[in-house]
């Protein structure tokens, strides 16, 4: 986590810089208060997606997550995790705080990667906007030539990164906190 906050820190010094040789401290104090605009509407989101993924952690146990998501779980956890992905709705700051409350709470990294995927190509919730914009028979295509990629990845994800998962979570852990370290509930 402090590296990434080091990093974003940066990334803000040298564009305030670059702001104000552009356009002086009016366009930093512009760009500043665009982004606080942006922090005011999604905070209650981000509240809101953190609460429901702690809310998860707390209610869902481990042995559940890992009994019905977990190594032994095979296809059937990745079909779960498709199905949670395309039902789940909201955008990145919903689902990505669930997939890490899944991945620590035993997921294996295959369900998770077929969460992930699933929700950006199968999710339920943006297909009445789909169909309306772009009509049934292209919206329909679509879901077809999509259909196997989230299982394909979350296949794959098993294969090639299991061995990566406990140090994955381990990392995940460290960026929620002393208090999420041990990965006991709160």
């Amino acid at each position: 986590m402090l590296k990434t906050t080091i990093g974003l820190a940066i990334s803000a010094i040298l564009l305030a810089i670059l702001a104000w040789i552009q356009g002086g401290w009016s366009l930093v104090l512009k760009g500043t208060l665009i982004g606080g605009k942006m922090l005011l509407q999604v905070t209650p989101l981000l509240l809101l997606a953190f609460v429901t993924a702690g809310l998860i952690s707390a209610l869902i146990s481990e042995d559940t997550v890992s009994r019905w998501l977990g190594p032994k779980s095979g296809l059937r956890g990745l079909m779960l995790g498709c199905l949670a992905g395309a039902l789940i709705p909201g955008g990145p700051y919903v689902f990505f705080p669930l997939a890490a409350t899944f991945l620590i709470s035993g997921a294996q990294i295959g369900v998770v990667m077929a969460f992930i995927v699933s929700k950006s190509l199968w999710t339920i919730s943006r297909l009445p906007l789909e169909v309306a914009l772009l009509g049934p028979e292209i919206t329909f295509i679509r879901y077809i030539a999509t259909l196997a990629f989230p299982i394909i990845i979350g296949l794959g994800a098993n294969v090639l990164f299991s061995s990566s998962a406990g140090k994955i979570r381990e990392q995940i852990r460290e960026l929620q906190g002393p208090d999420r370290v041990s990965g006991e509930p709160l």
